[in-house]
């Protein structure tokens, strides 16, 4: 069901290039989306950490990486499921890379500068989704504030 739902939203985009429609590219970025709401707020800052964020990580330019964001937002918004998200990002990014992801999903919860139980609730299930441990989220949520601080 999922695929489909990812197919609808690739299948009549023409003008993207196929790089963006690849499926771990999208996924990746519903959950950072997600993951920007969890505080019940969804606003330009966040949508512009994003953007840095899946620019930087997938080498898009600025037009390809806003194709990108206004497809995730639409899945983000049709899907309630993380477990196909991440099983998607778990088939198309390597396990090496895994632990990144979870530092820039930190930087996306601590970008208001505070976290809630519902965004810490979040980061433990979706590091285990991930197949990391506990201790790798406590890792990246601890280099991630380090760095803050730092800055």
């Amino acid at each position: 069901m999922f695929k489909n739902l990812l197919n609808l939203f690739t299948k009549n985009s023409d003008e993207i290039k196929t790089k963006i429609n690849e499926p771990g590219i999208l996924a990746l970025s519903a959950i950072f989306i997600r993951i920007a709401k969890l505080d019940g707020s969804f606003d330009k800052s966040e949508r512009k950490k994003i953007k840095e964020l899946v620019m930087n990580r997938f080498e898009l330019n600025e037009e390809e990486t806003e194709n990108v964001l206004n497809l995730a937002v639409k899945l983000e918004g049709q899907s309630n499921d993380n477990i196909q998200f991440t099983k998607i990002i778990k088939e198309t990014i390597a396990y090496e890379e895994r632990f990144s992801l979870l530092k820039d999903s930190w930087i996306l919860v601590m970008a208001d500068g505070q976290r809630t139980y519902e965004e810490d609730g979040f980061m433990r299930l979706f590091c285990n989704l991930l197949g990391l441990s506990d201790k790798d989220n406590a890792l990246a949520r601890q280099f991630i504030l380090k760095n803050q601080e730092n800055s």
